[in-house]
């Protein structure tokens, strides 16, 4: 018993030697996923995307080996590669290629969690067309395998969980993206690196113009509409931005808005997408006629308000009211058809002042040029019926061409000379009698 005691003796005393056991904890994870994030956006993307002239090579490529089952000198990043060619708008139906496509439906059922997979979600993603075989099975396959998917689209399953039902998710994005003050940001935030370009964003694009359409008379909507279109961090929408424009112009159909808003929107318009008056391609080649006539109608009163501003901020002479109530009330009378300012050196620096967009806008897009006399005198061209109308700041004579003369200056040129046009027009006539004037103008129109 003694031998026993003392053995009990001996343990306690080395036990209470011991120091007291810690429990450690574990540090902040705050680091750990900001890091993730920074690398993340720094390198959203797993796999470049080919260039067009490579995708052919590396479609008959993978073609080549799966026929051959032969993979030696293959990485994964190329197979992701060649699977965006595959799966492309041009290959993705032909009847040639249906092998390789098979191929990758099965690797995605068996592949092991890890770049592949993380890559063919991208895939899916950018080639995504509602309604098309392709999309169904890529997204059927993705969803089998959804639970082994990497944190790099787990945020965007996580926010759209209907991500691999193709019928669902457009709709679903497109209510995200309602629900949004900035789309753009909202959705590179849930992991879409290239919000206007991916086929899913694309299709989410057509819904949420259409649920934001019956809004866009109020502020808060156009904003969210702008930040989506032309976002600060981001490229402007080229592709699908007509329809988006085109909404945005018909709240305006039948009322026309304050003069305030209607330049703002102009110049927002503009500025993203050229003037439709100098430019015919981009989202102006399909656009709505109607539409496209009120914002030319919108652009004639704009640039008749800029000219008649400018010279009455910079013009002190009792004349030129009664001559400026003329030309507005012909434009409110609907004679008017076309307007086009062309701003002399001084002019212009005012102008850059005062316009809605301040140093937004682009002078030398935006309105021509006139050079002659130093570049003092401002012209405003107008189209009213067949005639040309040019009218000048001070004291330049109102002249009045036919539209089929060749000496006749035509609208949206770059640059103007006034006393080239005043020496080739035979019908002119000062303003020192503005009720004579006016009558002339009348007669000769």
């Amino acid at each position: 018993m003694s031998d026993a005691r003392a053995h009990q003796d001996t343990t306690r005393h080395r036990l209470q030697r011991l120091e007291t056991l810690r429990t450690r904890a574990l540090p902040p994870l705050d680091g750990i996923r900001r890091s993730v994030a920074s690398i993340l956006a720094r390198w959203p993307d797993a796999v470049r995307t080919p260039e067009d002239r490579d995708r052919e090579k590396l479609a008959l490529n993978m073609l080549s080996r799966v026929q051959n089952w032969k993979w030696d000198d293959i990485t994964t990043q190329r197979v992701i590669s060649s699977a965006v060619a595959i799966f492309d708008e041009d290959r993705r139906t032909r009847m040639d290629l249906e092998p390789v496509r098979s191929f990758y439906l099965s690797e995605i059922a068996t592949h092991e969690p890890g770049a592949f997979l993380d890559g063919m979600v991208g895939v899916y993603i950018d080639s995504f067309a509602p309604g098309t075989d392709h999309t169904r099975h890529l997204a059927k396959a993705l969803a089998a395998r959804s639970r082994d998917l990497g944190g790099r689209h787990r945020r965007l399953t996580d926010a759209l969980p209907s991500l691999f039902r193709a019928d669902d998710a457009p709709l679903e994005l497109g209510r995200l993206m309602l629900e949004a003050d900035d789309p753009y940001v909202s959705l590179k935030q849930i992991g879409l690196s290239s919000p206007h370009t991916s086929g899913l964003a694309k299709a989410a694009h057509r819904i949420f113009i259409e649920l934001l359409k019956p809004n866009l008379a109020k502020p808060d909507a156009r904003r969210q509409l702008f930040n989506w279109l032309t976002p600060e961090n981001g490229p402007v929408l080229q592709s699908g931005a007509g329809p988006a424009v085109e909404a945005l112009l018909s709240v305006w159909r039948d009322k026309t808005p304050p003069d305030a808003l209607r330049n703002e929107l102009s110049e927002q318009i503009i500025a993203a997408w050229n003037d439709p008056r100098l430019h015919s391609g981009g989202i102006w080649s399909g656009f709505d006629p109607s539409l496209r006539a009120i914002f030319l109608r919108w652009l004639t009163h704009q640039d008749m308000k800029f000219f008649c501003n400018m010279v009455t901020a910079t013009q002190d002479s009792h004349m030129w009211p009664p001559r400026r109530n003329f030309w507005l009330k012909l434009y409110d009378d609907k004679m008017i058809d076309e307007a086009w300012v062309a701003f002399g050196a001084e002019a212009r620096r005012y102008a850059q002042q005062n316009l809605v967009r301040g140093g937004k806008t682009n002078m030398n897009r935006r309105f021509g040029q006139q050079l002659d006399r130093g570049g003092s005198t401002s012209l405003l061209i107008m189209r009213i019926g067949n005639k040309i109308v040019v009218d000048g700041c001070h004291s330049y004579k109102t002249h009045i061409f036919r539209q089929d003369d060749i000496n006749a200056p035509k609208l949206y040129e770059r640059q103007y000379y006034c006393d080239d046009i005043m020496r080739s027009c035979q019908n002119s006539k000062p303003h020192n009698s503005i009720r004579n004037w006016s009558q002339w103008v009348l007669q000769n129109v």
